[in-house]
């Protein structure tokens, strides 16, 4: 028996939902039938609505903006320091190596305090991470 998860969506993630990617929509509908929560981060909101807007894809940024309206939202405020300390802890046990960009820190951050499972195509990237959970989409297997 599959069991309900908090996954919280990397952009890639977002724009393989907004292109139809089959594999995707098949992990994200099976996830919402186990009653899984899909969030989506303020990081991952700006990134997409930033190059949406300068490409000037009114339709799909519409489309965007209606999946992100459905979907609980997670963010990385003043209010709470709790993900920006987290950012930071990560990305002194980064620096020690390759760095990664900071919108990812703050996506994985994010993630891990509100305790997420991260869905990114980037799990190179994002696997640097320690003890962050992440999970493919694109590769894991579907079920039939």
């Amino acid at each position: 028996m599959v069991e309900a998860i908090r996954y919280c969506l990397d952009s890639n993630v977002v724009s393989d939902i907004l292109r139809l990617r089959p594999d995707v929509i098949q992990h994200m509908d099976e996830a919402l039938d186990v009653g899984s929560e899909l969030y989506i981060c303020s990081i991952v909101y700006y990134e997409l609505t930033r190059g949406m807007k300068s490409s000037k894809a009114v339709k799909k940024l519409k489309v965007f903006h209606d999946l992100y309206d459905k979907s609980p939202h997670l963010f990385l405020d003043r209010v709470s320091l709790t993900a920006i300390d987290k950012a930071a802890d990560i990305y002194a046990e980064l620096h020690r190596g390759k760095q990664i960009e900071d919108n990812d820190i703050y996506i994985a951050a994010i993630a891990m305090v509100n305790g997420c499972t991260l869905v990114t195509s980037n799990t190179r990237h994002f696997g640097r991470i320690a003890d962050l959970q992440i999970v493919d989409w694109r590769s894991e297997q579907v079920s039939d």
